[in-house]
């Protein structure tokens, strides 16, 4: 079988990158301390500063930055270079709440992002009520992953591999060496991703900057044929700048596999030299892909809905054929893509197994397990999540972005319980539960509606401005009650 334009020199290079991916699985296997939890989940907390970095950056940087980004590009124009910025202040979000974390977790020896909620509020309801949403939000977000391994395979291989093949073939790689290693083969697999992601984005930079002209002319096509896509921002689309900036910042900073990341760093200094590293990477990263997706608009026109999340798969084809140096580029891009989208995908699937297991099976009805026994318990719903969301995947019905927004907007309703939660002591169990449950129903109520977003602002957004007023004045009412009650 070939691969399109590639050729059996990059199904041989693709190829070796697979079993690479299986054999650091194994090898991470062997250099397991033991079976309980924090050794399979958290590599024993032994994660140094550059390791740190580049699995932070092959999580961060997923099939959603380099397959749904120049898809939303290719759809709004010039406007998305806010992508960029969107990125960045991921990095605010984390220094809001992650030198606090990471101190209590080396302290108190936490896990999962429920055993800091346990340890901050002391309500198990509050702990199974943000496990759900966690759980909610990292599906959704591993089912974008699938789909984009579905959708790059079968652009770049012009329909020679199917969609369908490329998210089950993908996807059975991921959960295999995700099961067998734990967090060390995860982490091993991420770094090998995280450079070969590097590499091709330097790789795309020389393919997608044609010069001055090159730019020029692309340009000024697009405010010829499609002023709309080249207009300067309204009021509107200003708006939804900064509602996208808060839904990202406080979203995208407490993704549960990042979280984890944090609890298994080696020292407070890697934890600290990683995430400043981390602020550059947008530079390299979504600026490169925000410029696929502009100049695609001249280049692949007529692309409509989800048909533009193949946008960058499609340049990456195009560019295959038009020389030996473009095609040794492509060929770095198209594995960097994949190693993207798998590095995001096994870091999902480990903290969805790692929080059923032990934030809401060891809580409910497995309360005398072992650790060793939840481990396998984990290991096993990874392979069962793997198998009904490759089933669900078959047929995408939304876009990567579409479902980036729905999962970030839920997601961001749990932000009070880390941000509040690590700098506010007074914030309560009750007010963060009673905010949280108020903040997914209006958010998941609204998109589902038909107001994803009101006056440009993101239904998210609203969801958490609510959730914040009743969760503060919430905790606030109760603490003179509180005095008053011990008061003889």
């Amino acid at each position: 079988m070939s691969l399109g334009p590639f050729g059996p020199g990059a199904i041989a290079f693709v190829g070796l990158y697979f079993v690479l991916m299986i054999v650091l699985g194994l090898a991470a296997r062997r250099r397991r301390d033991s079976g309980d939890l924090a050794d399979f989940y958290l590599a024993n907390r032994s994660i140094g500063a550059l390791l740190l970095l580049l699995t932070l950056y092959a999580t961060q940087y997923s099939g959603n930055s380099l397959i749904g980004y120049p898809g939303e590009a290719y759809r709004v124009g010039f406007m998305w270079v806010m992508s960029v910025g969107f990125m960045m202040v991921v990095i605010v979000g984390y220094l809001t709440f992650a030198p606090q974390l990471y101190r209590d977790s080396r302290r108190f020896k936490f896990v999962t992002p429920g055993d800091w909620i346990d340890h901050r509020f002391g309500s198990r309801t509050l702990s199974l009520a943000a496990s759900l949403v966690f759980l909610v939000t990292i599906t959704n977000f591993l089912l974008a992953q699938l789909m984009a391994m579905g959708h790059t395979v079968d652009a770049l291989s012009d329909g020679a591999v199917p969609y369908w093949a490329g998210v089950v073939g993908l996807g059975l790689i991921v959960v295999i060496y995700e099961s067998v290693g734990g967090m060390r083969a995860v982490v091993w697999t991420d770094a090998l991703q995280a450079l070969m992601l590097l590499v091709g984005i330097i790789g795309m930079l020389i393919a997608v900057l044609p010069g001055i002209e090159g730019m020029a002319s692309a340009s000024q096509w697009i405010i010829e044929n499609e002023p709309a896509k080249a207009a300067v921002p309204q009021d509107g689309a200003i708006r939804t700048w900064i509602s996208t900036i808060v839904l990202v910042c406080f979203s995208a900073s407490i993704y549960p596999q990042a979280i984890q990341r944090i609890f298994a760093a080696r020292s407070a200094k890697s934890l600290r030299r990683s995430l400043t590293a981390m602020g550059f990477m947008p530079l390299v990263t979504t600026l490169p892909v925000f410029l696929v997706g502009i100049l695609a608009i001249h280049q692949l026109q007529g692309l409509d809905g989800i048909e533009a999340d193949q946008v960058l798969p499609e340049m990456i084809r195009l560019w295959a054929e038009q020389s030996w140096f473009l095609y040794a580029m492509a060929v770095l891009v198209l594995t960097g893509a994949i190693a993207a989208i798998m590095s995001t995908a096994d870091s999902m699937l480990l903290s969805l197994s790692s929080i059923v297991a032990k934030d809401v099976l060891a809580k409910t009805w497995l309360t005398s397990a072992s650790p060793q026994r939840l481990t396998t318990i984990g290991k096993r719903l990874s392979w069962l999540v793997m198998l009904v969301l490759i089933a669900v995947a078959y047929t995408p019905q939304i876009s990567l972005w579409g479902l980036i927004e729905l999962k970030l907007e839920i997601l961001l309703q749990a932000a009070p319980l880390f941000v509040l939660g690590a700098s506010w002591r007074r914030f309560t169990a009750t007010g963060a539960l009673t905010g949280l449950i108020v903040g997914v129903a209006l958010a998941a109520g609204l998109d589902f509606t038909g107001y994803g977003k009101i006056w440009g602002v993101h239904a998210g957004v609203i969801a958490l401005a609510v959730n914040l007023t009743i969760g503060i004045a919430w905790s606030l009412l109760a603490q003179p009650q509180a005095r008053r009650a011990t008061q003889p």
